[in-house]
């Protein structure tokens, strides 16, 4: 009996103790994670305690980037280049314009901000045009559904048959280059230019007394001009009568003959540098020349004309191909032509009887 209670206490005791350890196990963790509560947040904290299962899982997340915060943040929208109420013309449009010009197009354009401004404000109404079409559902039009599905078609059928037909990047070579350019060497030939300056007398055929007027002045003033040292300059700022070189002197600039009256070119061309002519008539009146330079005939340089021979040798190579590739269909099965349906469509187009909503002819007409 006095074994079995002894055996009952020890149990009993056992479990006080273990139960007094839990307790202070628990008690100690309150009182740690109310001081780290503490020194985190000074303010008081009106929302429940944290249980045991939740202080680790906020202590990892604050430890530990979360996914979204570790991914990179989306690049800012860059602002777009106008606007007109709510519509935009965003700068990746501009700039897919902008790529589709050569470079010397695109530089003149950017030099031109008036005739920038203008495209802009041009797409802007546009595209201003395009919503009031849409708010009306003008896109839903048979009509346009048809031309839109034509548009498709024909760009699906260029871009493929450009695909097919695209010649090889290592065409031309240099000798085709070479080959295209002497063969192009008489549309590449620049005409000899004549730089010339003239003293300008209006007479019209019509006025004998005024021909014989400005035919004497003309002489006198072709001989002042012949003079040695004369200022032929100065001559053509207070003689001449035409507003548009006098007060360059008389001063025309380099010009091929072609651009000259007919009564003109044989005397310049056979002038020299510094010569100053006889009157000569033309039907406007006298014209008193001189020749102040002249640049012989010559042919473009290869080099200037390379990158263009290039791009029109691809683009005939390419035009070619696309030909055969395109008979090449047509080759490939029998072609077969209905005369009479052929016919029948005409007929029933001039008539007016073809429903464009439907692949059956009208038959609303009157008998």
């Amino acid at each position: 009996m006095t074994k079995t209670l002894t055996s009952s206490n020890r149990l009993r005791l056992t479990a006080a103790v273990l139960l007094i350890a839990v307790l202070a196990g628990a008690v100690a963790l309150m009182r740690g994670n109310d001081a780290q509560s503490s020194e985190a947040t000074p303010a008081k904290n009106s929302g429940p305690a944290p249980t045991l299962a939740s202080a680790p899982a906020k202590a990892v997340a604050s430890a530990a980037p979360s996914v979204a915060s570790s991914a990179a943040a989306p690049a800012p929208q860059a602002p777009p280049i106008a606007t007109l109420g709510a519509v935009r013309v965003e700068r990746d449009e501009l700039l897919r314009q902008l790529q589709t010009m050569p470079p010397q197009a695109r530089q003149q354009l950017q030099d031109n901000r008036a005739g920038l401004e203008q495209w802009l404000r041009a797409r802007l109404a546009e595209r201003a045009l395009i919503e009031q079409a849409r708010a009306q559902g003008w896109q839903d039009k048979p009509e346009i559904k048809r031309a839109v599905q034509a548009a498709q078609e024909r760009i699906v059928v260029q871009s493929y048959l450009d695909s097919v037909s695209r010649a090889p990047d290592a065409y031309p070579s240099d000798a085709d280059l070479q080959a295209a350019y002497e063969r192009a060497k008489p549309q590449l030939t620049v005409p000899a230019q004549y730089r010339v300056s003239q003293i300008f007398l209006p007479a019209a055929l019509s006025d004998a007394d005024a021909v014989a007027a400005a035919r004497k002045q003309a002489q006198d003033l072709a001989k002042r001009a012949q003079a040695p040292k004369a200022d032929f300059a100065a001559l053509a700022q207070s003689q001449s009568r035409d507003e548009t070189t006098r007060a360059q002197g008389g001063d025309i600039g380099y010009v091929p003959l072609a651009q000259l009256t007919p009564e003109m070119r044989p005397v310049v061309a056979q002038m020299k540098a510094g010569e100053v002519s006889a009157p000569v008539q033309s039907a406007a009146g006298f014209h008193i020349l001189k020749l102040t330079a002249s640049q012989p005939a010559s042919v473009t340089p290869f080099e200037q004309v390379k990158d263009e021979l290039r791009v029109a040798l691809r683009n005939q190579r390419q035009e070619l191909a696309a030909r055969a590739y395109m008979e090449g269909l047509l080759n490939a099965g029998t072609v077969s032509i209905d005369g009479a349906a052929l016919n029948a469509a005409f007929e029933e187009s001039a008539a007016g009887g073809f429903s464009p909503t439907s692949n059956a002819p009208s038959v609303a007409r009157a008998p």
